[in-house]
C-alpha cells in the first residue's frame, strides 16, 4: 500500500484526498500545530488588509464577532497571498481586490504595483515568516496585527509513511525536532518557504509543489511515479 502523511487535517471533500485515493494511496492528515486566538480591540487605520493564510482570515473575523465591534468592509481594500485565501475571504462576503499567486516573491512584486507608499495591515500568526512585509519593507507602511498564536502540539509521533508532505515551515520544524527522516521517505513541500525550512534542517532531496495547493501537492506525490 502506498502511504502519505500530510501535516494538515484533511476533510472528506479534499482534492488531495480524492486525487491520491484514486491512485490507491493511503492518506493520513494531521496538523502538528495547535492554534489559539489572540484578541484585538481595533483595526488600524489602513488602506489595505493583507492575509497570508486561511487561518488568519478565520481568526480575524471571529474576533470581530466576539468583540462586537463594527467593520465597514468597504473602508479597506482586501488582499490575499493566493487563491485559497481568497476563497476563504469570500465566505465573509468579501471579494479580494488583489490575489497573489501563492509565492512570496512574485506576489510582493505584483502587489507593490498597487500599494506603493500605502498602509497595509497584516493580520497574522505570532510565528509568521512575514515574507511580504520583509520584501516590501521600504516601499509600504506595514502594520502588524496579531490574530492568533501557533505552537507545536505535544507528543508528535514518528511517521512511517513513504511520503511526508509538509504544509508550513513550522510543521516541518516541529516534526524534525522530534524525529529523523527514515530511509526511503520522500519529502514534499508546499512551497519555497517550507522547502527552505527543510533545507535549513539539512535536507536536500525535496520535491516542491508547482502550486501551493492541495492539487499541487497531490501532483507532486504522483510525479514520483509510484
Amino acid at each position: 500500500m502506498k502511504t502519505v502523511f500530510i501535516s494538515r487535517t484533511i476533510k472528506s471533500d479534499s482534492v488531495f484526498l480524492k486525487m491520491l485515493s484514486k491512485a490507491h494511496f493511503q492518506i493520513v492528515g494531521k496538523s502538528l500545530i495547535e492554534l489559539h486566538a489572540i484578541d484585538f480591540q481595533t483595526i488600524p487605520d489602513t488602506n489595505w488588509i493583507f492575509f497570508y493564510s486561511k487561518n488568519a482570515i478565520t481568526f480575524f473575523f471571529e474576533n470581530i464577532e466576539k468583540q462586537s465591534f463594527s467593520l465597514d468592509k468597504k473602508a479597506f481594500k482586501w488582499a490575499t497571498i493566493g487563491e485559497g485565501t481568497a476563497k476563504r475571504l469570500l465566505k465573509y462576503n468579501i471579494k479580494a481586490d488583489f490575489i497573489g499567486n501563492g509565492t512570496p516573491d512574485k506576489t510582493a512584486f505584483q502587489f507593490l504595483r498597487q500599494v506603493k507608499k500605502q498602509t497595509v495591515t497584516f493580520p497574522r500568526a505570532t510565528t509568521s515568516q512575514k515574507s511580504i512585509q520583509k520584501i516590501l519593507a521600504d516601499q509600504i507602511q506595514a502594520i502588524d496585527l496579531l490574530v492568533y498564536k501557533n505552537q507545536p502540539i505535544q507528543n508528535i509521533k514518528s511517521r512511517n509513511e513513504a511520503f511526508l508532505v509538509f504544509t508550513s515551515p513550522m510543521n516541518a520544524t516541529a516534526y524534525f525536532e522530534k524525529h529523523p527522516l527514515k530511509n526511503q521517505q520522500q519529502l514534499i513541500a508546499i512551497g519555497q518557504t517550507t522547502a527552505k525550512a527543510l533545507k535549513n534542517l539539512g535536507f536536500n532531496n525535496i520535491i516542491i509543489s508547482k502550486t501551493p495547493s492541495e492539487k499541487g501537492l497531490a501532483e507532486a506525490v504522483l510525479s514520483c511515479g509510484f
